[in-house]
């Protein structure tokens, strides 16, 4: 669910986005306004990673006449059953839901609908609503402009049905895995001292954040190394479409992309410092600040070691989470069977502490700092892992990583509910 700070980040660009649509304010009892929401739900629902609907807020800003809901409004929109079941009545099979409430930075409150995309086939509209929904039809969200519509190009139609079949497939794998069957994985080819060189003359170049800042650094590349394996106009539609928008700011986040000699990129330095770079051979580099967290209000801490920065429990899990879940889908489009390097890495955290940096939680109870200047860790992601098995990855990952600031306390489990907590249960 967004929080208040990813709420004024997406208020920040000014503007929908295809995986956000605004609502102005009204009534749950308005059924026109109603089959409107309705509407712009099931859009939601067939794109990947699904998205957001935020009820109380005008296109035209922050303080127009209609942002900001009343007290009524806003529990009108908050009680889930009365919400779920008179969108469900416009949809087949049912949608799934989240609602939560927001503050905007004017103050004014907002309800929002977080969306999850749909879970084995598309949502069909069920019923017609006069000029709102029409009945058993697939709305989609347009590639051209964020609006809900059942206009849609053969890319938008070509993006449902793959994510169906991946679905689809991804169950079949699961049923073979449970039967004991291991399908085969592709012998590494190596190419690694090509893919080195082309990363350390990138990471040198300048684009890409100052290195001696405590950032999150991440590499992406195929088995075997082709300087030209994707067409160069074909760079940016192919990070598009394996965006991730499990959460309010996407990895990698793409608004003013540029290009060079043999990739595109963008460098991003507001409210979250990003640097990535696809390149023709397929290598990815993605590079972001550790923002400065400070420690828990009711945390332990050991004032007998200088401390040198915070480092949240659930930012590497979460961050490690939509690496992982992009690679997959890189991999799938670009890269068929074969396998994919995905090397996670923190630079210049020594001195570094954990903290919970979460209102609803309590501090941890020991001061558990880092003693090193950076962490490594590589998976060979094969197109089953990809599919299958981000989180689990990525909980394995973590799990490395915490286990080295020497807290001992942590547990698969408690990594498992804080993505549930986030990205919501996973899907059948």
């Amino acid at each position: 669910m967004l929080d208040d700070e990813q709420l004024a980040a997406i208020i920040e660009v000014g503007y929908e986005q295809r995986g956000v649509e605004f609502k102005a304010a009204g009534d749950r009892t308005d059924r026109a306004f109603l089959a409107t929401v309705a509407r712009a739900v099931l859009a939601l629902s067939n794109q990947r990673d699904g998205g957001h609907v935020i009820i109380g807020l005008s296109e035209d800003g922050v303080d127009a006449d209609g942002t900001g809901l009343s007290d009524e409004q806003l529990g009108q929109w908050l009680s889930f059953d009365d919400v779920t079941d008179q969108i469900n009545a416009y949809a087949d099979p049912p949608v799934r839901i989240q609602l939560g409430r927001g503050r905007l930075p004017n103050d004014r409150a907002v309800a929002i609908i977080e969306v999850a995309e749909f879970s084995e086939i598309p949502t069909l509209s069920k019923k017609d609503y006069p000029q709102r929904i029409v009945a058993k039809q697939l709305y989609t969200r347009s590639l051209a402009k964020p609006e809900s519509s059942i206009s849609m190009t053969q890319n938008e139609l070509r993006e449902v049905i793959a994510l169906a079949t991946e679905k689809q497939l991804a169950r079949f794998l699961e049923t073979a895995q449970r039967a004991g069957v291991r399908l085969g994985q592709a012998e590494a080819t190596g190419a690694r001292d090509e893919f080195e060189a082309q990363a350390q003359r990138a990471l040198s170049s300048g684009f890409h954040l100052d290195a001696t800042l405590p950032q999150l650094v991440t590499t992406i590349r195929p088995e075997s190394f082709d300087a030209r394996r994707i067409p160069f106009p074909d760079l940016l539609s192919a990070v598009q479409t394996a965006t991730v928008r499990r959460r309010g700011w996407p990895f990698p986040w793409v608004q003013y992309p540029t290009s060079g000699r043999d990739w595109a990129g963008e460098h991003n330095s507001s409210m979250h410092p990003e640097t990535w770079q696809f390149f023709e051979s397929g290598q990815f580099l993605d590079s972001r600040a550790i923002e400065d967290y400070g420690p828990d209000a009711d945390g332990f801490l050991d004032d007998r070691q200088p401390i040198n920065g915070y480092l949240p429990i659930w930012l590497p899990l979460l961050h490690f989470t939509e690496v992982i879940e992009f690679a997959g889908r890189l991999q799938r489009a670009q890269f068929s069977s074969e396998p994919m390097s995905v090397k996670l890495a923190l630079r210049n955290i020594r001195g570094f502490v954990l903290v919970t940096a979460h209102r609803n939680r309590s501090g941890l109870h020991s001061t558990y700092m880092y003693n090193d200047d950076t962490w490594d860790y590589e998976i060979l992601l094969s197109p089953e892992e990809g599919l299958t098995s981000p989180r689990e990855l990525a909980v394995d990952a973590a799990l490395d990583l915490l286990q080295r600031f020497n807290w001992r306390g942590v547990t698969r489990e408690l990594l498992q509910g804080i993505q549930v907590e986030v990205f919501g249960p996973e899907q059948p």
